[in-house]
């Protein structure tokens, strides 16, 4: 719980620092840290040209797709396993199809939404 705790106060400070930047560019909503609002993160990205592959954009949304799936059923755990895997595909792409401070942002963002699930 103390981990929790520690990980969603770095996120918050983390967002005070950064998510300025990134609302000057346009609208990215992180409240409330959903998944939907994840998905929206996604889009704004691939319109920003922040995602420069579509396939890379599709595969990230599949798995958030999987993860609302998940929480609809009920399976908070099994959504947690599948934001991971995003951030693993992100990291992954960072520097090659996503824009490597982008990728930090949706990391961020993709975290704040696993604090959530987690709660």
């Amino acid at each position: 719980m103390k981990l929790l705790s520690i990980v969603l106060l770095v996120t918050v400070l983390s967002l005070a620092l950064v998510g300025p930047a990134f609302a000057m560019e346009g609208e990215c909503d992180h409240d409330p840290a959903s998944i939907e609002s994840l998905v929206h993160c996604i889009h704004h990205a691939q319109e920003m040209g922040h995602i420069a592959n579509a396939g890379v954009g599709n595969a990230l949304l599949a798995k958030l797709n999987a993860a609302q799936a998940a929480v609809d059923r009920g399976q908070p755990a099994v959504a947690i396993n599948i934001l991971n895997a995003f951030i693993n595909q992100a990291q992954a792409q960072s520097g090659v199809h996503i824009d490597a401070m982008h990728t930090e942002h949706m990391i961020m963002h993709a975290e704040m939404v696993i604090a959530a699930l987690g709660s």
